[in-house]
């Protein structure tokens, strides 16, 4: 039995020595901490990016969980603190806010156009997330292209975030960091949405190329620094869900009959002209809504059927592009799935752990309890979402940055605290009950919510009427 044993002790040590454990390179050193990323790295939210949600971007949140404060306007570029591009309110959008909740939410762009606040800082910033970044944009955008008519909006956001001096990838070099986040990918496969066109996917071939440059360039400059990537969710935002693919009754919410009882499903012109219909399973984005409130879409007999016949375009079928079938929100799917293959391969392969931040989020969209606050990705009663629904309230990106903090600390061995909700009771313009057993006592603010005092009156109203419940949930998030 002892030669046993001690035999199948040496198999042991001889799997354990054959397959070492994983080795992060780097070390978890914070004290020049570098995020790069697109619009979800950068804080954006409700259609804007400015200073009040900046504060809460990932690299914000991870920045004051590792000790490093943030960087004020007016700061020195010798200062340690974390810098990023700070965008006065209602910022470069402008934010969009929560005017009323009954019948039902209004939601208004906020008065007025935010102003940069650090043109003048004179090194690059910490935060060189891009809105409307591809991995691509990464790699070439140096905030020096010149102003167009239509241009992208990641080279308008480069033009300040970058500054000219170089693309984010150099600039992140320029920092000397220590430790670097990249979660990119997301507008490789989001610019579907807002073309409805899946040819605007980037090719997984492409995409293999540019992010092993991306990784290759950021380990040949920084080879000592930590680092970490995210993958990117699948979930179906909200924006491609609240349009319905048929004619609704604007004042119930329901399907308007046709004369033989069924739903009107929308005209549409396929690749050939051949004039189809949506599906139930018909994905609308929400910027064709314009369009239908022209009439397209409309079957030609609503010409002569008031009031549809005062529009001027009744008859006329959408087009593809307005429009994402289900066969082409499959090969959604499935690209981001080749995308975040090859996220982690092209990590694993340089010793870089990998944020399942992407599966995080999915979790989130599908709906958590945290205590006696629910989360989910309903539009504006969900609290993750924020009202672009597209981009996470602070308390979402709060969330996901918890999911790099863990896998920091699994692959580096570090003590990061998670960052706690607590911090957003009154920023993040949700309420919650103060601990009392039927939660009639809230605690809130309107101060940077996005919500309006006439909109806080209605919640109010409404959650003194499900105050018997026994359940606190969070009802309205104001980002």
């Amino acid at each position: 039995m002892n030669r046993y044993v001690k035999h199948a002790a040496a198999v042991l040590i001889a799997v354990l020595v054959a397959v070492p454990m994983f080795a992060a390179r780097g070390s978890a050193n914070f004290s020049r901490l570098v995020i790069l990323g697109d619009s979800t790295g950068a804080g954006f939210e409700s259609s804007s990016l400015n200073q009040r949600h900046q504060e809460w971007s990932i690299g914000a949140i991870l920045a004051r969980q590792v000790g490093i404060p943030l960087c004020a306007p007016g700061a020195a570029a010798t200062a340690h603190c974390f810098a990023q591009p700070l965008v006065s309110y209602p910022g470069l959008g402008p934010e969009l806010l929560l005017n009323s909740l009954v019948p039902s939410p209004v939601i208004a762009a906020a008065p007025g156009q935010g102003a940069p606040l650090m043109n003048t800082f004179g090194r690059p910033f910490n935060n060189l997330s891009i809105p409307g970044a591809t991995v691509g944009a990464l790699l070439g955008l140096t905030g020096g292209e010149a102003p167009s008519a239509g241009e992208p909006t990641a080279v308008s956001m480069a033009r300040f975030i970058l500054r000219n001096q170089g693309t984010a990838v150099a600039q992140a070099i320029a920092l000397n960091p220590t430790f670097i986040v990249v979660w990119i990918g997301n507008n490789d496969a989001l610019n579907v949405a807002f073309s409805g066109n899946p040819a605007t996917l980037t090719s997984a071939a492409d995409f293999r190329t540019r992010y092993e440059a991306l990784l290759s360039a950021l380990v040949a400059g920084a080879p000592n620094a930590g680092m970490v990537v995210g993958t990117i969710p699948t979930s179906t935002l909200p924006y491609l869900r609240l349009v319905p693919p048929m004619l609704v009754d604007p004042a119930t919410g329901q399907p308007v009959p046709g004369p033989n009882g069924q739903p009107i499903f929308y005209i549409v012109s396929d690749a050939n002209g051949n004039i189809t219909q949506t599906t139930a399973q018909t994905l609308i984005p929400l910027q064709t809504r314009t369009k239908l409130a022209q009439g397209y879409g409309l079957p030609p007999a609503f010409r002569n059927i008031p009031p549809f016949s005062a529009l001027p375009h009744v008859g006329e079928p959408l087009s593809q592009d307005d429009i994402i079938t289900p066969e082409e929100l499959a090969t959604v799917v499935s690209r981001i799935g080749e995308y975040n293959a090859i996220i982690r391969q092209a990590a694993t392969t340089r010793d870089i752990p990998v944020a399942e931040v992407g599966a995080a989020w999915e979790r989130l969209h599908n709906g958590v309890n945290l205590g006696p606050v629910a989360i989910s990705g309903a539009p504006v009663s969900g609290g993750f979402y924020s009202l672009d629904f597209i981009h996470p309230t602070d308390l979402g990106y709060l969330l996901l940055t918890n999911s790099f903090i863990r896998t920091i600390n699994d692959a580096y061995d570090a003590g990061i605290p998670v960052a706690s909700i607590t911090q957003l009771f009154q920023n993040n313009g949700a309420f919650f009950g103060d601990g009392t057993p039927d939660g009639s006592k809230l605690v809130f603010t309107t101060d940077d919510s996005g919500i309006t005092n006439a909109a806080m009156k209605q919640i109010m109203q409404l959650w003194a009427k499900s105050a018997g419940s026994g359940s606190r949930r969070m009802r309205a998030v104001g980002h």
